[in-house]
């Protein structure tokens, strides 16, 4: 069953966060649209290309399973939001005028009362920044994330992974169908507005929680700027992750102790540094980075893999650092099949990331083959006109 088989999605949009949420949105069975102008989307040609394809990546990642459309004197965009269901675009209200679509963010949309309109900025559609452009790392760097990189009193460093842009793309799909829900109430759509900045602010919530008022001055959440950064405990082999830890009776978890004693880990247990269930020195706790060496001098005996499945065996919370194809690669990642194979251009294939959630009744699409710039012009004006 596909939840949104009846949904007609515009997307005006470039780049991640606009795609991304029409991406998922197709995933859900939408009929997909992608407006484009006369030279595409900029993602097209962003490296790496896919072998024996001048198509990016990247941009197939995102734009697999919709139809290209190139705006020209046959088709508009006005012509395009009169039976759409929902509007995904970065564009501003005034250069969607430009292009005749006058009104967009007026409640409701005169040209079609039903019509969701979803808008994404880098800063919102208010405010002094409202009109200026900005980027993923001006996001990171206006909302605080690059303090949470480097150490102290050294530069500032980016998130590498698209945090600003990724995140903006799933709250844009979450409120989408909150959206979606209301116009099944009240009969009329409504507009929407998402920004980069917003969006990470959101997504650090916890962290503004806890530096808002704290009692005490400890913990990641509020420390975390002035720690080094985190590369994991060494082993023998690859760095891991580990944590103990949890209040139970007057002892605690006795998972520590015994992980410990089974691993040969006596100085541990005899340093009065140590809590007696691992709570402060490992994971998070507020001792981790002056006891880290104390634990890398021990853990030099064993390889990461055995020490994980020892931690594990104790009811520990364990993982090794692995490369990104070796995490696709993984027994539990083939389990929850979260790479999947669609077909692409000349009869190849090509690994793409499934919908993330897993329903018991839903089946997501997943949808191969991303168009060819202005590939589907013809049939949606014909479409239109039909």
């Amino acid at each position: 069953m596909s939840v949104l088989k009846k949904i007609r999605v515009v997307e005006f949009a470039e780049g991640v966060p606009g795609p991304l949420a029409a991406l998922r949105l197709s995933d859900l069975g939408a009929d997909v649209i992608k407006v484009e102008t006369e030279d595409g989307d900029w993602l097209r040609h962003a490296a790496p290309a896919l072998p024996d394809s001048h198509m990016s990546a990247a941009f197939f990642e995102l734009n697999r399973g919709k139809r290209s459309v190139r705006l020209d004197e046959h088709l508009t965009l006005a012509a395009l939001l009169k039976n759409a269901d929902v509007f995904i675009t970065d564009r501003t209200p005034e250069e969607l005028a430009a292009l005749g679509v006058d009104g967009i963010d007026a409640e409701p949309y005169a040209a079609n009362p039903k019509l969701v309109r979803v808008s994404i900025s880098f800063w919102g559609d208010q405010g002094p920044l409202r009109l200026h452009k900005g980027s993923e790392l001006a996001a990171q760097a206006m909302a605080g994330y690059t303090r949470y990189l480097g150490s102290r009193d050294t530069p500032s460093c980016r998130l590498g992974a698209d945090v600003a842009c990724a995140g903006t793309g799933i709250f844009a799909v979450q409120a989408t169908l909150a959206a979606l829900i209301a116009r099944a109430k009240s009969g009329t759509g409504q507009r929407v507005t998402l920004s980069l900045l917003n969006s990470l602010l959101a997504l650090k919530s916890i962290h503004l929680a806890a530096q808002s008022d704290p009692d005490v001055y400890a913990g990641p959440r509020v420390g975390g700027a002035n720690y080094p950064p985190e590369r994991g405990w060494k082993t023998g082999d690859e760095p891991i992750f580990f944590a103990f830890g949890g209040s139970v009776g007057a002892e605690g978890r006795p998972g520590w102790v015994k992980f410990c004693e089974e691993a040969g880990f006596n100085s541990l247990l005899e340093d009065p540094r140590f809590d007696k269930i691992g709570r402060d020195s490992t994971g998070y706790g507020i001792h981790v980075q002056a006891l880290r060496a104390e634990y890398e001098r021990e853990f030099a005996r064993y390889s990461a893999e055995e020490l994980v499945a020892l931690i594990r065996k104790h009811a520990g919370n364990a993982a090794s650092y692995q490369r990104a194809d070796h995490a696709l690669a993984h027994p539990q990642t083939q389990a929850l099949k979260v790479v999947r194979e669609v077909p692409a251009a000349n009869g190849a294939t090509v690994r793409v990331r499934a919908f993330p959630a897993r329903f018991s009744q839903l089946q997501p699409e997943i949808k191969g083959v991303a168009p060819a710039l202005g590939e589907h012009t013809q049939t949606v004006v014909a479409e239109i006109r039909g």
